[in-house]
């Protein structure tokens, strides 16, 4: 005698569209056969679940097995009601809206699997000299994350860990939550969506995946970077059960220089020069951030007078071939004292003007 197609889905004739739906889903998930692998009797009842729905979801196929009852369908197909169907075409089609593979629903530990995510992303602030960023640099730090358990390898889980349906959502992996006259579907805080709790998880991490460790991790910082510049460190941010590590920004700051002041690629800086070579004319050499350059100072040069040195600025951070130049605003130095001979040149140059 052929089984009840209510009794099979486990409601009433009475039950709603969206309640045959509900009871289905939660069915199909427990006798799936990826969750139940080598169990022929699992996957003998997932046929019954999918045939059962195939009928009872379909309001002409309803109204039918309701009046003649499994007699409807075999003059049709010769078979049995609703077994033209694939059941894993009409579950596929059931969890992924009609158009997707829903293989990875199940792992091979017999759980019911979320959608793979993403642990949340972490931020450190890198400072570093002037100096320093005319070459490539680095900087290796510490810091702290949730890091993969070593003993589950972030599973939160042991050899005899078990699954229970969640008592929150009632294995639905979501809620609802009343919004004045709405109401908003969430993800389930307690089991994030997975629609169960685990039961027995490993103690090291309570079950979670997921350790507190402090990890050591180099950065690469490139010739002339600028202040607020964020490097990314792919899958080194806080790792999250189930899913990938977030990522690692480090943001770079670059320190104010003593001497040297930034414009774009470019460097600005002063320079005393004594007052009788910037009416005759010299070459003085000054500091650079590539070390001492020769700066050449034409005659008649006027007091906060600016000068190029071509070349002795920041590399371009994106092509580090191209340099910025180097300005220096020279300032005439005068001496605090001068002799009778020295004196008496300046006098002349006076009388002579």
């Amino acid at each position: 005698m052929e089984q009840d197609y209510y009794n099979i889905l486990n409601v009433t004739k009475s039950a709603s569209a969206d309640e045959i739906k509900k009871s289905y889903r939660k069915l199909a998930i427990k006798w799936h056969p990826d969750k139940n692998q080598g169990d022929s009797k699992a996957e003998e009842q997932f046929k019954k679940i999918s045939e059962a729905y195939d009928v009872l979801s379909d309001a002409n196929k309803k109204a039918q097995y309701d009046q003649f009852g499994h007699d409807a369908f075999k003059q049709q197909s010769g078979s049995g009601g609703g077994r033209h169907h694939d059941p894993f075409d009409m579950f596929n089609s059931f969890f992924s809206g009609g158009g997707g593979n829903f293989d990875s629903f199940f792992t091979s530990d017999n759980r019911k699997q979320r959608q793979p995510s993403q642990g949340s992303d972490l931020k450190i602030d890198i400072e570093v000299k002037l100096s320093e960023i005319i070459d490539e640099c680095h900087r290796t730090i510490k810091y702290t994350r949730n890091g993969k358990c070593n003993s589950c390898r972030g599973t939160g889980e042991t050899s005899t860990s078990t699954y229970k349906q969640c008592k929150t959502c009632r294995g639905q992996g979501s809620v609802y939550r009343k919004m004045g006259p709405m109401q908003m579907e969430q993800m389930c805080p307690t089991c994030q969506g997975s629609g169960s709790e685990l039961h027995g998880g490993c103690m090291k991490c309570s079950g979670h995946g997921i350790i507190t460790e402090t990890v050591e991790t180099r950065i690469k910082i490139p010739k002339g970077c600028h202040s607020g510049v964020k490097l990314r460190v792919s899958q080194h941010g806080n790792h999250i059960k189930g899913g990938e590590c977030g990522d690692l920004y480090a943001v770079i700051y670059v320190k104010k220089d003593e001497y040297f002041d930034r414009d774009g690629d470019h460097l600005i800086c002063e320079e005393q020069v004594d007052f009788y070579d910037m009416i005759l004319g010299a070459t003085k050499v000054v500091k650079s951030l590539h070390g001492k350059v020769n700066l050449k100072i034409p005659p008649g040069t006027q007091p906060d007078a600016i000068l190029r040195v071509s070349g002795y600025g920041l590399p371009n951070m994106r092509n580090s071939h191209t340099k910025g130049d180097m300005y220096v605003m020279v300032k005439p130095m005068f001496p605090k004292q001068i002799n009778i001979e020295q004196k008496s040149i300046l006098e002349l140059y006076k009388k002579t003007k």
